[in-house]
Parts: structure tokens; C-alpha cells; sequence
């Protein structure tokens, strides 16, 4: 049993070392870059209250991650996205991988609706509503 408490302890230390911060949490493993994108176009559709049909499907096309769906009334929605930083990801001040500083613009029916960075919309989603 003695044993047991001290393995019980020693994990509750490794767990609490090992603190990363929310964004980098929400950040996907497979495919970041792209997810992020589609995570992002999603939110900030969500944020402006878009009534969304199709959700966006998003690819990437050199040097542009594209994403495309219609809202429910059949306007386009669009989203384009580059990488402004050359060496893709990069590490907070607690080592994890974050998404690399990559721009986003989002329209619906050709209107623009949100022109920004798609870590802060990530961020932005991530917090806790007043």
C-alpha cells in the first residue's frame, strides 16, 4: 500500500511539471496546420452567428491552406490562410507546439467577416466566457 501512495504521488508531480497552456491543448496532432485552419474558419463562423449548411472543408494548395462550404441559405463561405512564419510550428514558454503564425481571412458571400491570426482566434475560443 505504501508503495502504491508513493507511485500516486510521483504521478501527481509529473502531471503538475508538465503544465502547457490551453491553445496549445486545442492544438490537433495530426494534420495541426490544416485543422487549425478548419478549427479557426469554424469558430470565427460560430462567433459571428453564420448559419452554417455545409461546413468548410479545408485543403492546402501551395502556399495557401483553402477551406469552402455554404452557409444555409447557399452563400459561399470562404477561408484562405498562409504561413507567415518560415519554420512552421513553434514552442511556447512551456516547450509545447503551438501553430506556426499563419493569417486568416474568412468571408461569407464575398464579404469579409474576419481578417486576423489563427492563433488568436484559437485563443480567443479557448477562454472561459464572462
Amino acid at each position: 500500500m505504501r508503495r502504491f501512495l508513493h507511485l500516486a504521488a510521483l504521478t501527481l508531480v509529473v502531471a503538475g511539471a508538465g503544465g502547457c497552456s490551453q491553445a496549445a491543448q486545442l492544438q490537433p496532432v495530426a494534420g495541426g496546420q490544416v485543422s487549425a485552419v478548419r478549427t479557426a474558419t469554424n469558430d470565427v463562423l460560430v462567433t459571428r452567428q453564420v448559419d452554417v449548411g455545409v461546413a468548410p472543408v479545408c485543403g492546402f494548395a501551395d502556399p495557401y491552406y483553402e477551406c469552402s462550404g455554404t452557409t444555409a441559405d447557399g452563400k459561399a463561405i470562404e477561408s484562405t490562410a498562409e504561413v507567415l512564419a518560415p519554420y512552421g510550428a513553434t514552442k511556447d514558454q512551456w516547450g509545447a507546439y503551438v501553430p506556426a503564425d499563419v493569417s486568416l481571412v474568412v468571408t461569407v458571400a464575398g464579404s469579409k467577416i474576419y481578417s486576423g491570426k489563427v492563433e488568436d482566434v484559437l485563443l480567443s475560443s479557448g477562454q472561459v466566457a464572462p
